[in-house]
């Protein structure tokens, strides 16, 4: 099945991105918590 230049792969594409930032976010929000000393926020992330 090839899907080079269809909405699918664009969709993929966009999807894959958008929780990739999402993904790198709560990484950065969850070690901020962590030094400012809300180790229960911290886990939530």
């Amino acid at each position: 099945m090839d899907l080079n230049g269809s909405n699918t792969l664009q969709n993929l594409k966009d999807a894959f991105a958008g929780e990739s930032q999402a993904n790198r976010r709560y990484l950065y929000f969850a070690a901020k918590a962590d030094v400012e000393g809300y180790n229960d926020v911290a886990t939530v992330f």
